[in-house]
């Protein structure tokens, strides 16, 4: 595809089509599912930004921020460069706000406040806790509080409702795990091998809550746990 065309929206598998939950002259808030790359990379798959394209009629797409290939739920994207450095500002100083859910080892009774120092490897994009000072890290912190507990193959999990006062890459799936609590399908960073049945990270962002770029209300929309998602 030439890097100008309009995508096609109907060569896009059904099953990877996000779903419009909130949608303006200025901004759309959109439920992306899992195995949908946020943008495109070295694979050339197709991912959310092509989407958009074809679904906006136009090339601009003003990525906000981005969700991991396997993670689903609630994103905000900018229809245009105004409200893109609006949000992307609002983003920065903490005002934009994004809840997630994430079934986790074990089951936790208490609120946790995580910090850590998370140092990037980009050659093979894993992540890993290092001490405070090590060149190239930067803190990482989050707040988990208990929704409820369940059992995946006789395995303990706990669901938890994670506040993230930073946006770093794979946070919380690399603080959690850190903490003794991986999450359930998390090949990358879970040790436990009754988590890695499960077909993906079971993550899910299910809230976003910002001012509105223009007219600085507040926006806030949550999206529902998927069905995969939905453990006893």
């Amino acid at each position: 595809m030439n890097e100008r065309e309009t995508p096609d929206l109907s060569k896009f598998p059904p099953a990877l089509a996000p779903r419009v939950l909130l949608e303006d002259t200025h901004l759309v808030v959109l439920d992306k599912p899992a195995g949908l790359l946020s943008q495109g990379e070295h694979t050339g798959d197709i991912n959310l930004v092509d989407w958009l394209r074809g679904y906006f009629g136009r090339h601009y797409v003003g990525l906000v921020h981005r969700l991991d290939r396997n993670t689903s739920g609630v994103m905000v994207v900018a229809k245009r460069t105004k409200s893109a450095q609006r949000l992307t500002a609002s983003l920065q100083k903490g005002a934009l706000k994004r809840s997630y859910l994430a079934w986790v080892e074990g089951r936790v009774t208490a609120p946790l406040s995580l910090r850590h120092f998370l140092l990037k490897n980009e050659r093979t994009n894993e992540v890993r806790v290092v001490r405070e000072g090590s060149p190239g890290a930067k803190v990482a912190l989050l707040q988990a509080t208990p929704a409820r507990h369940g059992v995946y193959q006789g395995t303990a999990l706990t669901l938890l409702e994670i506040e993230l006062d930073t946006g770093r890459s794979h946070q919380i799936r690399v603080q959690c795990a850190a903490a003794g609590h991986a999450l359930l399908g998390d090949r990358k960073y879970a040790r436990n091998p009754a988590l890695l049945a499960f077909s993906r990270p079971a993550l899910h962002s299910h809230r976003i809550e910002f001012p509105h770029p223009m007219g600085g209300e507040l926006v806030r929309v949550e999206c529902p746990m998927p069905a995969d998602l939905q453990l006893r």
